[in-house]
């Protein structure tokens, strides 16, 4: 069951990824047809529900029928339907009507399956949230609506690191008009490292945002840029600590304020099997919308490798600090050198 509904989920996960990719894909659309470019989604009903014959352990015969679904699939729903009439404290049970619903086009349905995660879960599970949210704006014509909206930020409280939270969220905020929002949002996605095509295509919408938050910018853009303020550092790796770095993961380099308490002022992440390196962070990795690197001028950079993969800080991760003076443009040496308690 456990290998069935990770299936499922990872199934959930690139139906978003193809939703996400046409929606970012026209860098000159407009502000008022972007939000809605949402409109084309490609469903993998028939690879999805294949795998879900293959891991399931649910008999296949008897059902309801479901207008324009394979007769196999629309006994499939029937047969967890009928599993969550007699338990319906099946969050997870929910969650995965719900998914199966969206991937067939029953976005009605769904966020009824979705509706039910959530109040069956008190409000609080992500994937519950977000997954009611983003049926909404399918059932809604591909607009987000007042109560999409709601969700999107209530995910986004609850799990700021998510990134359909930060991409829906962003995309609610922009469509409202809160520019510095939707620009914040999409600035920690883009932390995230997602992959290098929609990590660039987030970046010229960014920028985009960039240009209507400070409209005089004009032609001062290439001196302004010339006097930015930059973070060097070379990070290294205490070779005592080698031995500690699991496979793939991630390098966060975060800058902060003083003494480096508070939110990070600017993250980027790396590859932590590439020591030594030189990491370099300016405005464009800010994480804070208005504020620049050179408003502070005592700075705190921190490199972790995530162990968990999360940029916040787990015990057992890998944490090295150094002060850095913005006004320096000179490189300054970091040690990951202590584990975090």
């Amino acid at each position: 069951m456990i290998a069935f509904l990770t299936v499922a989920g990872l199934m959930a996960l690139l139906a978003t990824a193809i939703v996400l990719w046409p929606l970012l894909r026209s860098a000159n659309a407009s502000a008022a047809r972007w939000p809605t470019a949402v409109v084309v989604t490609v469903l993998i009903p028939a690879l999805a529900f294949g795998l879900y014959q293959v891991w399931s352990n649910w008999s296949w015969r008897g059902g309801t029928e479901i207008p324009g679904v394979p007769p196999a699939v629309a006994q499939m729903v029937a047969r967890l339907e009928a599993r969550l009439q007699a338990n319906p404290n099946d969050v997870n049970g929910w969650l995965l009507l719900g998914r199966s619903y969206f991937q067939l086009g029953q976005y009605l349905r769904a966020a009824d399956a979705y509706e039910h995660a959530y109040t069956q879960s008190g409000g609080e599970n992500v994937d519950a949230i977000l997954g009611l949210g983003e049926t909404l704006v399918f059932a809604e014509g591909r607009a987000i609506t007042p109560r999409s909206a709601q969700l999107f930020e209530r995910a986004f409280e609850r799990a700021p690191h998510d990134p359909r939270a930060l991409w829906y969220s962003g995309l609610a905020a922009f469509q409202n008009g809160r520019l510095d929002v939707a620009r914040e949002r999409w600035m920690g996605l883009v932390a995230l490292n997602p992959p290098p095509e929609i990590k660039r295509l987030l970046e010229t919408k960014i920028a985009e945002l960039d240009a209507q938050l400070n409209p005089a910018g004009g032609s001062s853009t290439a001196a302004a840029s010339a006097n930015a303020p930059v973070v060097k550092v070379r990070v290294r790796l205490d070779p005592k600590l080698s031995d500690r770095v699991p496979q793939g993961a991630p390098l966060f380099v975060m800058v902060r304020a003083g003494e480096g308490g508070g939110p990070p002022l600017a993250v980027t992440r790396r590859d932590s099997a590439q020591f030594p390196l030189l990491v370099e962070l300016t405005d464009r990795d800010s994480m804070i919308a208005g504020r620049s690197l050179a408003d502070v001028p005592s700075l705190t950079v921190v490199a972790r490798i995530a162990r968990s993969g999360d940029p916040r800080a787990r015990s057992g991760d890998l944490e090295g600090k150094v002060g850095y003076d913005v006004k320096n443009r000179e490189p300054v040496d970091l040690l990951i050198d202590s584990i975090v308690p």
